[in-house]
């Protein structure tokens, strides 16, 4: 799947991503994981795939940056986003390399770690 970052897209921020965009992430059990960086795209259909969260570190420094599929997200009501996941299963996920956009593989691979059907 061709994905773009929306942040470097001139796609036009839909109400989900005005939602999603730079909000604190919280587990399912309230906790916080980290916040919403920025969205990957679907380039075919234009709708959001995946998240980057970046989480830990102090002002940035030492920040980790995780790939979130879409379908975790529970609610984005009240000013955070939820997903069905636990933090632990967040941070324990693959490291996400913000140089450009993850290859299929690594897409692929995000989504086997949570559960998730990868989309064709």
């Amino acid at each position: 799947m061709a994905l773009i970052k929306l942040r470097d897209s001139d796609l036009p921020r839909d109400a989900t991503a005005k939602a999603l965009l730079d909000t604190d992430l919280y587990d399912r059990d309230g906790e916080k994981i980290g916040t919403v960086k920025d969205l990957y795209v679907d380039t075919k259909d234009e709708d959001v795939r995946f998240l980057d969260v970046g989480g830990g570190g102090f002002f940035g420094l030492g920040e980790k940056h995780f790939m979130v599929p879409m379908e975790a997200v529970t609610d984005m009501s009240g000013g955070g986003v939820t997903i069905e996941q636990s933090r632990e299963k967040v941070e324990g996920s693959l490291e996400l390399d913000t140089k450009g956009v993850p290859e299929d593989a690594y897409q692929q691979e995000v989504c086997d770690y949570y559960g998730y059907r990868y989309p064709q």
